[in-house]
C-alpha cells in the first residue's frame, strides 16, 4: 500500500497553488505585451495621420537632413499603411487582455510586420525607427514566450 501511495503522489504536480486566486505564470508579460502593442499602435496611428494630413512635416525633415524616404516618396501611401497597421494593432492589443489565442498570434504577426515596416525607414528616421523596432521585439517576446502557458 505504501508503494502505491508513492506512485500516486508522483503524478501530482510538484508545485501546488498557494491560493485559489494565483495568477498564471507569465501573465505579467502578457499584460506588458498587450500594453506595448497598444502604445506602438497608437504611435503608428499618429505617424500615419501626420503623413496623410501634414505631408510637409516629413518632407521638411527629409529636406533639412538631405535624405530620401527609402521605400516610397508617396507619403500618403506610407501614412495609410502606418495608420491601418496601427488600428489593427490597437484592436489586437485590446483582445490580448482577454487572452484570446487569435489575438496573441495576430499580435506577433503585426509586431513582425511593423518591425519590417520600421526597418525600411531606419535610414531616414533612425532613432524613431530603432525605438519602434525595440518595442516590437518586446511585444513578440512577451507574446511568444509567456502568453500561451497555462497553469495546472
Amino acid at each position: 500500500m505504501a508503494q502505491r501511495d508513492r506512485r500516486e503522489s508522483a503524478w501530482q504536480p510538484s508545485e501546488q497553488p498557494t491560493s485559489l486566486y494565483e495568477e498564471d505564470r507569465g501573465w505579467g508579460w502578457t499584460i506588458f505585451a498587450g500594453t506595448m502593442i497598444l502604445i506602438v499602435g497608437a504611435f503608428n496611428i499618429i505617424d500615419g495621420l501626420v503623413a496623410i494630413f501634414q505631408t510637409g512635416y516629413y518632407r521638411s525633415i527629409a529636406a533639412v537632413n538631405s535624405i530620401q524616404l527609402p521605400v516610397t516618396n508617396q507619403l500618403h501611401t506610407w501614412g495609410w499603411v502606418a495608420f491601418i497597421i496601427g488600428i489593427v494593432m490597437v484592436f489586437a492589443g485590446v483582445a490580448i487582455y482577454s487572452r484570446a489565442t487569435w489575438a496573441r498570434w495576430t499580435g506577433i504577426v503585426l509586431a513582425g510586420l511593423n518591425m519590417i515596416f520600421q526597418l525600411a525607414f531606419m535610414a531616414s528616421f533612425p532613432f524613431w525607427s530603432f525605438t519602434m523596432v525595440l518595442l516590437d521585439a518586446a511585444v513578440i517576446y512577451g507574446l511568444a514566450a509567456y502568453s500561451g502557458r497555462r497553469a495546472y
